[in-house]
């Protein structure tokens, strides 16, 4: 379980301090929600897109927010989002 921070996915209905519960084994498609790391950087939780130039796009849902497209190589996908826990 990984909790989340920043908003760059509250379109999509994860906000800042939520806790995600990430799968390490599954295959991720097109449209996924996954947690990446970009360049051995921070880990992001972004929609997954594989491009046909060999790129991939990190989509944030959250309109003001732009996309990070980066080299295949650059990105280790981490795991796909299988579910969601918030405290009120």
């Amino acid at each position: 379980m990984l909790r989340v921070r920043g908003e760059s996915m509250i379109e999509a209905g994860i906000h800042d301090g939520d806790h995600i519960l990430v799968h390490r084994g599954l295959a991720v498609e097109n449209g996924d929600i996954v947690v990446a790391m970009v360049r051995s950087e921070e880990a992001t939780v972004k929609r997954f897109y594989k491009n046909q130039d060999g790129t991939v796009r990190l989509q944030p849902e959250n309109s003001a927010m732009p996309p990070i497209v980066v080299a295949q190589s650059e990105v280790e996908i981490v795991g796909k989002l299988i579910g969601l826990y918030r405290t009120y």
